[in-house]
């Protein structure tokens, strides 16, 4: 059995739920992977599962790398089918394939500082104000995009 119908292209709290129940929790970093995968396939008319692959550079280890379960949950990428790789680097950024096209989506780093810093103040208020935020602010507010 195979999925024939695309993913959602767009926001729900539904995509938040799947995202929870896959990761543990709804953290920020997952939220921006959540985010990451929509945009990859609006842009690219991707259907996901199949048809996109990624490569995604961060540090490889949390809080960051929770961006990791937020890109498979909303892409269809997964590790499992070999269509996600991670690379080791600083900031945070995922490319994305389909076919010919590359589609680069990259963390604001203003917005990655400000999420590392709530993230280490542990303040639930103030997480939920960021993860509220990045859920709401328009796609250029979060991330530099480059598309060949």
């Amino acid at each position: 059995m195979r999925v024939e119908t695309s993913k959602r292209r767009d926001w729900s709290d539904d995509i938040l739920d799947r995202g929870v129940e896959f990761h543990g929790h709804g953290g920020p970093f997952m939220v921006v992977g959540l985010r990451m995968g929509l945009v990859a396939l609006e842009r690219l008319d991707a259907h996901g599962w199949f048809d996109l692959k990624c490569v995604v550079r961060l540090r490889w280890a949390p809080p960051d790398s929770c961006v990791i379960d937020g890109i498979q949950t909303s892409s269809g990428c997964t590790m499992g089918k070999h269509n996600i790789t991670v690379e080791e680097q600083d900031g945070v950024a995922a490319e994305f394939t389909k076919g010919k096209e590359r589609l680069e989506v990259r963390l604001r780093p203003e917005v990655l500082e400000r999420i590392r810093k709530v993230s280490k103040s542990g303040e639930d208020d103030d997480v939920k104000s960021v993860i509220s935020d990045l859920i709401e602010a328009p796609e250029a507010e979060v991330f530099v995009f480059s598309l060949t």
